[in-house]
């Protein structure tokens, strides 16, 4: 039985998509798969003698991308204790935020860094597209063709909320291996996934009466997890986590927007995204005037076309946004809405679209911006030092 609703196994790549997605040589490759130790099958042969070609899976190629980081072949963010925090909203559905938040990730997890997607939206499409069903349950899963671990059982919310109570009975919190899932292994991009509970956050924020400022309370969870206050939920292994965001105003999304270092706000190119984004950059001013937090914005323009007139009017339109505008676009193109059909990124299931190459080239961006940023965090300690 598989462990989540995708059939993760059966998507195989040649040494072409491999290459792709991994962003090396077909010769580098070979080498890797030659002195890592990990197991890389072939296929069936074809004629006598010849060996057959190799054909890798979304855990091995996640595998040899952790090779590569233990190799010292990439470039990885100085670490500091807390993980760079990226958190993507925007108040507008449909700007492909749970898509940027999910491919971002899982690039740059190729890239050589360790990610983790915390799911904030109670829709749970980034738990959705990451291979997790919310609302199934264990009576159901064989049914599904899937086993215990593709059922969502705990949340931020299981984790967060006795965290907000700081009882005797906050020994409750669950381990860090009981609520993340690996969906591609251990290598792969994890996730901390969704349910329709997560609102219990909002409650518990909405009633909050405790001295830190509500606003702060993601911020301060994620540095008290990362210098080990919170028992056997030490975040600090990670390099990067991601807050996918609903759609909305909350106390929730703004929590996780003062705790970012990054704010990511995928925009499509229409004036209803433009009104979102005209709201969430007020909302980001009124958090540096009132919590003394500046995360850095960055646009990232979806379902863009060139064809399209209303595109070219958009861009007019962004002037007043242009020094927050990345310089990669996502193309529209239907190839994502159908990839949820087969819950994982288009990424995994297509790796050379041109989407998937989009995203590959943003996530060098980001790379480059979280690698600025942890170097800075570096400098800042150790000067206080």
């Amino acid at each position: 039985m598989r462990s989540t609703y995708a059939d993760v196994s059966s998507h195989t790549y040649r040494a072409k998509s491999a290459c792709t997605l991994l962003g090396i040589s077909e010769n580098t490759l070979r080498v890797y798969s030659e002195n890592s130790g990990i197991q890389v099958s072939r296929a069936k042969e074809t004629a006598s003698g010849i060996p057959s070609p190799r054909i890798f899976t979304p855990d091995v190629i996640f595998a040899l991308a952790a090779y590569r980081r233990d190799q010292g072949y990439v470039k990885t963010p100085p670490h500091s204790g807390v993980p760079i925090v990226i958190t993507t909203s925007v108040m507008k559905g449909g700007t492909a935020k749970t898509t940027s938040s999910v491919e971002l990730a899982t690039h740059l997890q190729l890239l050589g860094m360790r990610c983790l997607v915390i799911d904030l939206d109670v829709q749970a499409n980034a738990s959705q597209m990451m291979g997790y069903e919310a609302d199934l349950t264990a009576d159901e899963a064989e049914e599904y063709g899937v086993n215990q671990e593709a059922i969502v059982k705990e949340t931020l919310a299981t984790v967060l909320i006795p965290y907000l109570e700081r009882k005797p009975g906050a020994d409750r919190i669950p381990s860090l291996e009981d609520v993340i899932k690996k969906p591609f292994g251990e290598h792969g991009p994890h996730l901390l996934p969704s349910d329709i509970y997560v609102s219990d956050i909002e409650k518990n924020l909405l009633f909050y009466t405790g001295k830190l400022n509500r606003n702060l309370i993601f911020k301060k969870f994620l540095a008290d997890s990362c210098a080990g206050k919170i028992p056997g939920f030490n975040l600090s292994g990670y390099d990067v986590i991601i807050f996918d965001c609903p759609p909305s105003v909350s106390c929730t999304s703004t929590c996780a927007l003062a705790a970012a270092d990054i704010v990511l706000a995928p925009i499509r190119m229409d004036a209803f995204s433009l009104k979102g984004l005209t709201k969430l950059f007020a909302e980001l001013q009124d958090l540096q005037e009132s919590v003394f937090v500046a995360p850095e914005l960055i646009i990232l323009p979806t379902n863009y076309s060139a064809n399209i007139s209303r595109v070219g009017r958009m861009q007019g339109k962004l002037n007043p946004y242009k020094e927050f505008i990345s310089p990669i676009s996502i193309s529209a193109s239907e190839e994502f809405p159908k990839s949820l059909e087969g819950y994982m990124p288009l990424t995994i299931q297509k790796p050379l679209q041109a989407g998937s190459k989009e995203y590959r080239e943003f996530a060098v961006y980001m790379q480059n911006k979280i690698m600025a940023l942890a170097e800075k965090r570096m400098a800042a300690e150790g000067a206080a030092a």
